[in-house]
């Protein structure tokens, strides 16, 4: 599955990069003004403010025949999605080193029901964290048919399971790959869903061409393109689109300071649509009201060198408002989140890149201290997400609360100083800890993560902050080779970090000149030895919001 699930990988994320275009050229097609580009709020009449809200649903509007749910339909795609994949993936006979059942009623027994085959596998971090995209495409056959967040989530999951079950019968039952495929699929999905929906639904054909980076919502439109309804469309009352540039310095203690060229962009769409609105609301909220993706780059001497991507959806939870004339007021949501979270630094060893296969001979030179360097993929499975914002003539200030419980493959930020103590006979206990901390130095783990954030606008000028903590530690049972484990230590990993920043749109466009500072403490502790790192990181550049 390595191969579909990176092509699908780079699907997504230009597929984002083409969004942020879309939106761009299509606002130009249209020649719409967005009088505040990075909070644009859409204001309603008193008549229509004093009007009784429509609560939201699960389900689609049942007048719109071209929002009719389409589950056969779903199913069908679905299935020639997975019969292609599969065929493709038995005649390849991809990963033999992960072969260690046979096509019997014995060996199939034990390892589906006997639960001999539900371990954590003993993939690469490259293979295991790009799983969440392939849930993301699953999610997609189903919410490109009007069928609901849930239903779209769940068909997901079954497409998760069987894959491990049916297709990877040789193989062991994924735990890390059913957490990140199925249960993470809505958390990915759903921003990809909404934000090439958003695009399909703009006019001109330009627009109509770039809607193409989300193929399922496109051609499913296409099919119901001649019935009733099949532009109507609920815009977001709030959108945040914008692409950013300009450079980074990063200085870490007893290191020169190193600089780097950083872009990336972000997307993110928010609703009720009359959120922002003048009136008084009080309702409950049953569909999904807030869908992001961010995409950050960092490139030194023609390399990556540090990669971040995020995705985060927002559902369920209720929605008071209450905006007087000015705008002078306030808007709550509170909902129930999910979000997917990838960072990599640059690698320096071959170790920490390559996709070696374990227990093959390779010669890993375990005679040496380990050189890994940073990773996270952490799926933040659920939890509260508090977004508030306070409106005054001039002045806007939103803030938002979010709380998740974690599942992750996370680097040992240890190891490397266990590995000096440890690396050499009789104390080379490196090479019997858990499969994947000896090969790729990361562990799947458990823990939990907060964050905050806040953003000031006064006219022309911006100041944002933020601070977020991540604690998680390893999971110490159901190693593929358990085994043949001798030192099943405990890791544990922590991260802090805080960012200020501050920026001026220059009047009467859409560029805004920004700084920002950002502080990132990371910790941890492998047996005995406890470990520490301190980054400090300078950002200047310029961002166009639309």
């Amino acid at each position: 599955m390595g191969g579909r699930t990176r092509r699908i990988a780079a699907i997504l994320l230009a597929g984002s990069s083409i969004v942020i275009l879309g939106e761009v050229l299509t606002a130009a097609e249209l020649g719409a003004p967005i009088p505040e580009p990075r909070f644009s709020l859409v204001q309603a009449s008193r008549a229509d403010a004093d009007a009784d809200p429509v609560p939201f649903s699960l389900a689609a509007p049942a007048v719109s025949q071209a929002h009719k749910k389409r589950p056969g339909r779903a199913w069908i795609e679905l299935g020639a999605f997975l019969t292609y994949s599969t065929t493709s993936y038995w005649t390849r006979a991809a990963f033999p080193e992960d072969w260690q059942f046979q096509l019997n009623v014995h060996d199939q027994f034990e390892r589906v029901v006997l639960l001999k085959g539900w371990r954590f596998d003993s993939n690469n971090f490259k293979l295991n964290w790009s799983h969440v995209l392939a849930g993301g495409v699953y999610y997609q056959f189903a919410r490109s048919n009007n069928l609901t967040w849930l239903e779209s989530w769940l068909m997901a999951v079954a497409a998760s399971t069987y894959w491990e079950t049916v297709v990877e019968w040789k193989e062991v039952i994924s735990l890390n790959d059913q957490i990140t495929t199925g249960l993470g699929s809505f958390s990915t999905g759903e921003p990809w869903y909404q934000v090439g929906h958003y695009l399909t639904h703009q006019p001109g054909l330009l627009a109509r061409v770039l809607s193409f980076v989300n193929p399922a919502v496109r051609f499913n439109h296409w099919l119901d393109r001649k019935k009733p309804g099949a532009r109507d469309y609920a815009p977001p009352g709030w959108r945040d689109l914008a692409v950013f540039i300009g450079g980074r310095s990063l200085s870490r203690a007893g290191e020169p300071a190193r600089t780097s060229l950083d872009f990336g962009l972000r997307a993110q769409l928010l609703w009720p649509s009359d959120y922002g609105r003048t009136g008084d609301v009080r309702r409950s909220l049953k569909d999904v009201h807030f869908a992001g993706i961010t995409l950050d780059y960092a490139v030194r001497n023609g390399r990556a060198d540090e990669t971040g991507f995020s995705t985060s959806a927002v559902t369920l939870g209720s929605f008071r408002q209450k905006i007087a004339a000015g705008p002078a007021g306030f808007s709550l949501i509170m909902g129930l989140g999910t979000s997917f979270e990838y960072f990599k630094k640059r690698p320096f060893d071959t170790y920490d890149c390559a996709p070696v296969p374990v227990k093959q001979g390779y010669d890993l030179h375990l005679e040496r201290p380990r050189a890994f360097t940073d990773k996270l993929a952490l799926v933040h499975l659920a939890g509260p997400v508090v977004d508030w914002t306070v409106f005054r003539p001039g002045l806007r200030l939103r803030t938002v609360a979010e709380a998740y419980f974690d599942f992750g493959l996370i680097n040992a930020w240890a190891l490397n100083a266990y590995s000096e103590l440890h690396h050499t006979p009789p104390d080379d206990t490196i090479a019997g800890m858990k499969t994947t901390v000896t090969y790729y130095g990361y562990y799947y783990g458990f823990g939990g993560t907060f964050s905050g954030r806040t953003r000031l606008e006064w006219g022309d000028f911006r100041a944002q902050a933020s601070v977020g903590f991540g604690a998680w530690g390893s999971a110490e049972a159901l190693d593929r080779f358990q085994g043949e484990i001798t030192n099943n230590a405990h890791l544990s990993d922590g991260r802090f970090r805080w960012l200020a920043g501050a920026g001026w749109r220059v009047p009467g466009t859409s560029f805004e000149i920004y700084a920002r500072y950002e502080v990132i403490r990371r910790r941890g502790r492998v047996l005995e030895v406890r470990a520490h790192g301190l980054e400090k990181r300078l950002f200047a550049g310029v961002e166009f919001s639309f």
